[in-house]
């Protein structure tokens, strides 16, 4: 059984409509729209509007998130990519140090040096080239300690000398990077003994 407060009128019946439950009549005995039923229209208008610029949108955030990915990979392949350019004489950040073979060499005087030598690359180095060329590291190593005597190896003024001398020539064997930085910065004594 139905009752008649809650009959649903037939849309094309001309009947007016039924009031809702929550709220009172007005006083000129028809029906205060309610909220809800505005509520309602606003929803679906705002659902139809949200529907039609959901692409829009969407499009936006993915020519954003395009752009900023593209900045980012852009960066990082600046870094990647080019290399800093030096002025001659302008100082070269420090990189990695390359530890040389011992060796064992006669001195002009008769006696021996055992010495191991590592050589301070700088950041522009090309280890391909560094390991490649140790040979000739070793060759230079040898011919300027074989001309070098036991009592000047022995003081420190002896050593330094010697040291900025197998840098000088190391220097020559590698070259520079873009004509002007230097590819090894230091070398060290790492081992050295003589008899």
């Amino acid at each position: 059984m139905t009752s008649p407060d809650l009959a649903f009128p037939n849309p094309g019946s001309g009947a007016p409509p039924l009031p809702s439950l929550g709220s009172p009549p007005t006083a000129g005995g028809g029906e205060k729209p309610t909220q809800g039923g505005k509520g309602r229209a606003a929803k679906a208008a705002k659902a139809k509007g949200a529907k039609g610029e959901g692409p829009k949108k969407s499009k936006k955030k993915l020519v954003i998130i395009a752009v900023v990915l593209l900045l980012a990979v852009g960066y990082v392949a600046k870094g990647k990519l080019m290399k800093p350019h030096y002025q001659p004489g302008q100082p070269v950040p420090l990189g990695t140090i390359d530890t040389l073979s011992q060796l064992t060499v006669n001195l002009a005087d008769g006696h021996m040096a055992q010495a191991t030598i590592a050589l301070q690359l700088t950041t522009v180095a090309n280890q391909k080239e560094i390991t490649a060329d140790q040979p000739r590291f070793e060759d230079a190593i040898i011919t300027i300690l074989g001309a070098q005597s036991y009592p000047t190896l022995l003081t420190t003024a002896g050593k330094t000398a010697v040291k900025a001398a197998i840098l000088q020539r190391c220097q020559q064997i590698v070259g520079t990077v873009d004509g002007a930085a230097q590819q090894i910065a230091a070398v060290y004594f790492t081992g050295f003994v003589m008899q």
